[in-house]
């Protein structure tokens, strides 16, 4: 047992350390230093739109019966008027809870 975790640890740390120490010593191109930066918006789109448009598991629901796509589309719109990530999470919060109460 001791072994199997041993191994899963070095199979979860190894890549995550080796580039590190690989390529510790070279500058990135701009290209990819700017490419990398949109890593994080990108992973996060990957996580939250297919549970925004598809609450329940199954099948698209793209109506005004779905508080998570208003809550997502009034984070989305409160984000492209302001960069206050506190105000814009409020927002997306609000509409979600009140579309959700007033949907019933």
């Amino acid at each position: 047992m001791a072994l199997l975790i041993l191994g899963m640890g070095l199979c979860s740390f190894l890549p995550r350390y080796l580039p590190l120490v690989l390529l510790a010593d070279r500058e990135m191109p701009a290209t990819v230093k700017s490419l990398l930066g949109y890593t994080p918006p990108a992973v996060l789109a990957a996580l939250v739109v297919p549970a925004m448009l598809t609450p329940e598991g199954h099948g698209l629901q793209l109506n005004l019966s779905n508080p998570y796509l208003i809550g997502g589309a009034a984070t989305f719109v409160a984000g492209l008027i302001s960069k206050r990530f506190l105000l814009v999470s409020a927002i997306g919060i609000a509409a979600f809870y009140l579309s959700r109460w007033l949907l019933g």
